[in-house]
């Protein structure tokens, strides 16, 4: 199972609150739970006291999954040989909503990854992978941005 070593990936957002027009922040965070990709966005403004709170499922928008990659890196799930084919591809089309034809071709892909994406969506897929009886590594393509290394 994968042991969490990295920072819990959430972006904070600097955005105009619509009740009073001051600064306010919307924090993005997005991960597995229970093996479902979960994705929530939570609203704060400490002037007016605005608050909400939203949640939803699967992958994120492009334009908040790209300042993900940008802030956290990209990162791969890679796989050697799989135990069970059947049960691998199985899963790889349910995840990724891919093809049979297509979830085979990324398993049998010479390079091993079968997947790059955020940092959650390699956590996700890693453990969905695991909990299939497979053995597949998750590694950091492109590194974290400097404000993210620094807290």
């Amino acid at each position: 199972m994968i042991a969490r070593t990295y920072p819990r990936p959430e972006l904070i957002l600097a955005v105009t609150c619509s009740h009073c027009s001051q600064e306010a922040s919307v924090s993005v965070g997005y991960g597995d739970h229970a093996g479902t990709l979960r994705i929530y966005e939570e609203f704060h403004c400490v002037h007016c006291g605005q608050r909400w709170h939203g949640d939803d499922t699967g992958f994120l928008q492009p334009e908040p999954r790209a300042r993900m990659l940008e802030a956290f890196g990209e990162w791969t799930v890679s796989m050697g040989r799989a135990r069970s084919t059947f049960d691998t591809v199985k899963v790889l089309r349910a995840a990724l909503g891919l093809e049979l034809v297509a979830a085979y071709a990324l398993l049998k892909h010479e390079s091993g990854i079968v997947f790059a994406g955020t940092v959650q969506e390699c956590e996700w897929l890693t453990r969905l992978l695991e909990k299939a009886g497979e053995s597949p590594t998750m590694n950091a393509l492109t590194p974290m941005s400097e404000s993210c290394r620094n807290g």
